[in-house]
Formats: C-alpha cells, structure tokens, sequence
C-alpha cells in the first residue's frame, strides 16, 4: 500500500498540471530559455577554446618568427582560416639557422586568394619547404601524401573538391593529391603546396600584378623554429629575442610561441566565457525568481484544493512531494526540450555560425554535447526545486492552519 501512495503523487502532480495547461506551459518556458541560453553559449565557449588548443598543438615548433605588422593576420588565418597575404624576405631563414641554440627552421609562405573568377575559391594558401618542413609533413603522411609533385596540393578538410579533382587559383589549375582529416582550426580552409608549385603562380599575368616578386620562392609568411632541448625558459626568451634580431632585411619581427601567438584571441574568447557566464547567472536567477512568484501565486489560487487533501488526512509531507514533483516535471521537462531545441538550431546552422562567429569547427558530437547538457538539466531541475521549496516554506508559515480552517 505504501508503495501505491508514492506512485500516486507523481500521478497527482502531473494531472494538476494538465489541468492548467497556459500556466504550465508559461513556466515551463523561462527554464526552455534559461536552458537553450546556456546550452547554446557553452558549446560555442567551449569550442572557441578547443580551436585555440588544436591550433597550438598543430604548430609544432617552439618558436614562430613572423613579421610584427602581420602578426594579427597570421593568428586570424590560423585560427579561423582567414586568408591573408603576407611576405618578408625568405633570407631569414638562413639568418635563423645561425643563431646559437636554434636546431631547425623552416619557412612557410602564406598566399591568399580571390574571390573573383580568377580563383575557384577564396581560400589560405599555404607554401612549405618540403626538405626543412617539420609540421605540415606529418599530416601528409597521415593522408598518404609526402611525396607530393609540382602542381599538386593537399586540401584542408573545408574545401570543397576531391582527391583527383582540379582546382584553379590565379588561373592557373592545380590537381588534388590529397584530403586532411578535420583538424578544428584555420588549416580546415586551406591548401598545402611546396615552394615549386606556388611558384606556378607566377605564370599568371593576374598573380604577377599582386606579388611583389616574379619568384614567390624568395619570400616566407613565418619561420617554424625548433630549440635545443636543453635550453631552459630563461634562456629561451633571451634566444626568442636574438631570433628578432638574426636578420638584417630591415623588417620589424616577432618571434613567439604557439600559445603567445594565440593569446590575443585566448583573452577575447576569455572575455566572451565572461559575458556568457554572467548571461547565464542572470537568466537562472530570473528563472528562479519568475517560477518563485508564479509558485506562489498558484499556491494561493489553491488554497481550497489543499484545504481539501489535509481534511482528507494528507501529510504536510504529502503535499509538500505534490508541489516539489510539479516543480520537477516542468523543470525537467523544459530543460530536455531547451537542450533539443538549441541542439537543433546549432546542428542545423553550425555552418552559418562558424563563417559568422568565426570559429574554425564547431565538434557538436555526442561526447561532446552530452556533458553539457547533463550540465544544464542539472541546473534546470535546481532552479526548479528551489522555486518550489520557496513556494512550500511560504504557504506553510503563513497558509496551512488557515486551510485546516476553512475546511472543518
């Protein structure tokens, strides 16, 4: 018999909702937002930080030597596959090579294209040194692709072409020996060629009239540098410092890490996890307070249904399991539906919102997904309970004795 009394609360509490539909529903809405809102920002926070981690990890090189005036373009092509172009005098190099601790070094040369007739797409070429390079070759040994022939690229995996395929930039065609795997950074919208083939650029009158060289060979976008092991942090700040200094081209430079090159846009994601953390806060906080005052004013509508269940001998307990099963049915149940529905929207237009927010892949996977939203029903049903257990401590101060006097 015990065991028919509980499962009839939960039977109780779900009729007194369906008997007020528009008041239901109303609730149940403020946790669908707070629940959407807050599913929503932590997968795009959560994903903006994963993009920064693979960018860093993918760089492979203890330093990277880029030109101070470009520094900003080289980080927003990185990151997001932003296409720039930029050039300093490849003779650095060379330069680098000289410098006391420096093990290897090699160049890479960035090379945007247009989106005009020209170019089949606009998109970051990236040139390496097929003979120094150290971080692009390890991906084209995964992709089956290291010997790769003048004239042909490997393609990052946002491209939109196939293994086999032609593809022309500056009209000049270029065929496709290979695809990468999802990488979570700039290099998804971008297109890998050695030095030789971006050379062929240069056949093109439309090239030649944006270049400042007839020989792209010449110049390099940043310097990959790896140290020696046994350099500690002390004394590799000061060779960062000898690196900016090696060349005497004149050009201005900036030799950093993975991780200081990526600061800038660390801090602004930073910043936005702020904002949407203090968003979050403010719409749990309303939700409670809404569902509170709604609590509350239901509880007084009823006064006599309660009135009712205490003649007929029900525990204090009792009706206080009723209004906390209320409050957790329309929690629960808003908080499914905002994580289905912001799960939807992201799914359906994370294309869109990648290109709008700029963040190079958006991992909507269940492994995921799944912590968050467990997160954020977590929260939901909280906020719920606290709601009604505000509700139940109100009506029994000031209400029950009340209620038994009506009733008898």
């Amino acid at each position: 018999m015990a065991g028919d009394k509980k499962l009839k609360i939960p039977c109780m509490a779900i009729q007194n909702l369906k008997a007020k539909k528009f008041r239901t529903v109303f609730m149940m809405f403020f946790v669908l937002l707070m629940s959407a809102t807050f599913f929503f920002s932590t997968i795009l926070m959560e994903n903006m930080k994963l993009g920064i981690v693979n960018t860093t990890d993918r760089m492979g090189a203890d330093f990277i030597l880029v030109p101070k005036e470009g520094t900003e373009h080289i980080r927003e092509s990185l990151f997001s596959g932003t296409p720039c172009s930029i050039m300093f005098d490849r003779s650095w190099e060379q330069a680098v090579k000289e410098v006391e601790g420096v093990e290897r070094v090699s160049s890479q040369l960035y090379v945007a294209t247009l989106s005009e007739s020209c170019c089949d797409a606009a998109v970051q070429l990236i040139a390496f040194d097929m003979d120094t390079d150290f971080v692009v070759k390890p991906w084209l040994e995964k992709a089956g692709e290291l010997d790769l022939k003048i004239g042909e690229i490997v393609i990052g995996n946002n491209v939109i072409a196939d293994v086999g395929d032609t593809l022309k930039f500056y009209e000049v065609n270029f065929k496709v020996a290979g695809k990468l795997e999802k990488a979570g950074m700039g290099y998804d919208d971008s297109v890998f060629m050695t030095y030789e083939t971006a050379n062929m650029l240069m056949d093109s009158p439309v090239a030649k009239d944006r270049f400042p060289s007839e020989e792209l060979e010449g110049f390099a976008s940043m310097l990959m540098i790896d140290i020696s092991d046994d350099i500690d942090s002390k004394k590799a700040k000061m060779l960062g410092i000898d690196i900016q200094k090696a060349g005497n081209s004149g050009e201005a430079m900036y030799a950093c890490s993975a991780d200081d090159l990526m600061s800038g846009i660390a801090s602004q994601v930073k910043k936005l996890s702020g904002y949407g953390n203090i968003l979050t806060f403010i719409l749990t906080i309303s939700t409670a307070l809404s569902l509170i005052s709604i609590f509350i004013i239901t509880m007084n509508e009823r006064k006599y249904e309660f009135g009712v269940l205490y003649t007929l001998g029900a525990a204090k307990r009792q009706i206080t399991a009723i209004i906390l099963w209320e409050a957790l049915v329309i929690s629960a149940a808003g908080g499914i539906l905002g994580v289905l529905i912001s799960y939807y929207l992201v799914s359906s237009f994370k294309n869109v919102i990648s290109v709008k927010l700029g963040i190079p892949y958006l991992d909507i996977s269940l492994g995921q997904t799944a912590p968050v939203a467990g997160v954020c029903m977590m929260i939901a049903v909280i906020t719920g309970i606290i709601a009604a257990m505000c509700s139940v401590y109100q009506i029994s101060r000031n209400e029950i004795y009340g209620l038994i006097r009506e009733c008898e």
